[in-house]
């Protein structure tokens, strides 16, 4: 029992795909939105931040005793927004805490480039402090009342508490935004798909709805994206088309070459049942042997006419090497040569020649071209077979040859030649030829000296290898 091929669904993959990358855009669009939904929340808080710590640096004075800070109430009662956050600060002089939380984290390393001594604006930064993550301005300060100036620093730090909502209370309508935009587009995704799969819908059941005896070429009002695929299907057609006529070609003329043999094989019979000489009896009986030999070779050549035109039709080239291949036909056919006392010669090319090609084709081929010259021949008669460099095979014989105005008629199917001493069935020529055409070559008839036939097969470039 053999397992049924699996057929995964295009669309499925389609939509599958699309989803994917559809899903992957949503999820960096949310990220492309997080981060900017951060920094606009920071960029809202750190207003209120930056004027808590300018307010911050004017309160550090100095003084007899030293440095002195009143801390303002306008600055904390600003932060005092973010009901949630807590505030954290540090004032330090030439390094020295002054006052607030001395544990305070430095600024992480990326923020500790040269700074200016004094500072129009503060600059920000986020650290962690007590498990939490707080985000800090700094300002600087310089004091020229004495010399050296005294460098003052104010940090003033809040918690994101609040900055996190902000981001988180416009990140939500986004991303429901986004869910449903994305639900709609995946939908309209599916029915776009299925939609443009309609032709192939449209195609499948025009060829449902054909007659088996239909073989016009479709002629559908679909999209140019889908006409390779509907002229691949009409190219089948035709060839189906072409195979069929050429079947039932070969079948009419086959009913009425076999037709006239038959006939004469049973009148002959019927002759040598009522025939009481014996000598004319011996006549008929070897009249019927030769009907019968002549019908075998028809027959024998219509049944090869049929498998070459399937081979042709359903095999794809191969490597064919033609000194082997000629070879091998000569040394089959050398018995029958010898029976009717003709030689047979060959002569290979000096080094092997590749085509692509057909070997069965061409040895059935090889195999009428060489029968013909052996069957045309005289007793003690010589044929000479060849291959050249070039690809080229040649078939020498010293029969009676064939008149010029018959060397094309003897490639029609079922002509014999005036001067034919040989009984065939006519397709032999007729078979090699399109053997020949079939391997993108010619086959050339030319009178042999001082007498008989040369027959020769040139290859074209493209079918050497």
């Amino acid at each position: 029992m053999t397992d049924k091929p699996r057929h995964p669904a295009l669309r499925r993959r389609l939509l599958t795909l699309s989803g994917i990358i559809l899903v992957s855009l949503a999820l960096l669009t949310l990220v492309l939105m997080h981060g900017y939904a951060r920094r606009t929340a920071d960029s809202s808080y750190d207003l209120m931040l930056g004027s808590a710590v300018l307010q911050l640096g004017q309160s550090v004075r100095r003084t007899s005793q030293g440095f002195t800070v009143d801390l303002p109430v306008a600055a904390f009662a600003t932060l005092a927004q973010a009901r949630n956050d807590r505030v954290f600060y540090r004032i330090s002089v030439n390094g020295d805490v002054l006052t607030g939380y001395p544990d305070l984290p430095a600024p992480p390393p990326r923020s500790l480039s040269k700074q200016p001594l004094t500072q129009a604006r503060p600059d920000f930064f986020n650290v962690i402090y007590q498990g939490e993550p707080i985000r800090v301005a700094r300002l600087f300060r310089l004091n020229t009342e004495r010399l050296p100036p005294d460098e003052i620093v104010i940090e003033l730090a809040q918690t994101r508490q609040a900055r996190n909502a902000m981001a988180d209370d416009m990140l939500h309508p986004a991303l429901e935004l986004m869910l449903a935009v994305l639900t709609v587009a995946l939908g309209l995704l599916w029915l776009g798909i299925y939609y443009a799969f309609s032709p192939f819908r449209q195609l499948a059941r025009a060829l449902e709805q054909r007659s088996p005896k239909a073989l016009t070429p479709l002629a559908l009002p679909l999209p140019k994206e889908t006409l390779p695929l509907l002229d691949t299907i009409n190219h089948f057609i035709a060839r189906q088309q072409e195979l069929l006529e050429r079947v039932e070609s070969y079948t009419s003329v086959a009913a009425h070459q076999l037709r006239t043999p038959l006939a004469t094989l049973r009148a002959l019979c019927e002759n040598a049942r009522d025939e009481t000489d014996d000598a004319r009896r011996q006549q008929l009986l070897h009249q019927l042997i030769e009907q019968c030999d002549q019908l075998s070779l028809t027959v024998r050549h219509l049944l090869n006419q049929a498998m070459l035109d399937h081979r042709f039709h359903s095999l794809e080239p191969e490597p064919v090497a033609l000194n082997e291949l000629t070879r091998r036909v000569c040394m089959e056919l050398a018995v029958q040569a010898l029976h009717r006392r003709v030689e047979l010669a060959f002569e290979a090319a000096p080094a092997e020649v590749h085509i692509k090609g057909d070997a069965f084709a061409l040895t059935q081929m090889l195999n009428n071209l060489i029968e013909n010259a052996v069957a045309h021949s005289p007793e003690h008669g010589l044929v000479e077979i060849g291959v050249a460099m070039d690809g080229r095979i040649y078939i020498r014989d010293q029969g009676p040859g064939i008149a010029g105005d018959e060397k094309e008629k003897v490639f029609e199917r079922f002509y014999r030649g005036t001067a034919s001493r040989h009984h065939g069935s006519g397709m032999g020529m007729a078979i090699a030829r399109d053997v020949a055409e079939h391997h993108h070559a010619y086959i050339y008839l030319a009178d042999n000296v001082p007498h008989g036939l040369m027959v020769e097969i040139r290859f074209n470039a493209e079918a050497l290898l």
